[in-house]
Parts: C-alpha cells; structure tokens; sequence
C-alpha cells in the first residue's frame, strides 16, 4: 500500500513536469515569433530610413536649383547607403 501511494505520487509529479515541459515549448514558440516579428520591424525601420535619406537628397538637389550662391553640387548619401538585404533563417 506505502509503494502504490509513492508510485502514485511520482506519476503525478512526472505528470505535471510534462505539463511544465510543454508550457515552456510554447513559451519558446510564442518568444521566436516575437523575436521574428522585432527582425521584420527593424528591416523595415531600415528601409524608411533609406527612403528617408533618398528624400533628403532630393530636396538638397531642389534647394541647390533654387540657390545660385552654392559652390558645389551636393554630395549623394546613396552609394555609401545601401538598402538593407532582409534575410530570413528557418530553423
């Protein structure tokens, strides 16, 4: 009778360690997800910001049409601004 109740009690605590182990499974998934979700935010972040210095430049071109007293044609930031390559890993 004393064994059956410890072989009882360890079936339940073997029970809930696999109810432990699963809860930390989907704790991991749900963890991948965000940090996939924080990767595709930053690429696009990193795009706007591209886009943003394209702009920039645009209206640095606009502003020397309009300006005689510049001396020089400004500088483009794009060859030293490349876009940003988005690589996805699939583990």
């Amino acid at each position: 009778m004393k064994f059956s109740k410890i072989a009882y009690q360890l079936s339940v605590i073997s029970y809930q360690l696999s109810v432990i182990s699963y809860q930390l499974s989907v704790i991991s998934y749900q963890l991948s997800v965000i940090s996939y979700q924080l990767s595709v935010i930053s690429y696009q972040l990193s795009v706007i910001s591209y886009q943003l210095s394209v702009i920039s430049y645009q209206l640095s071109v606009i502003s020397y049409q309009f300006t005689e007293k510049t001396p020089h044609f400004p500088t483009s930031p794009l060859p030293h601004t490349p876009l940003p390559q988005f690589i996805i890993h699939n583990s």
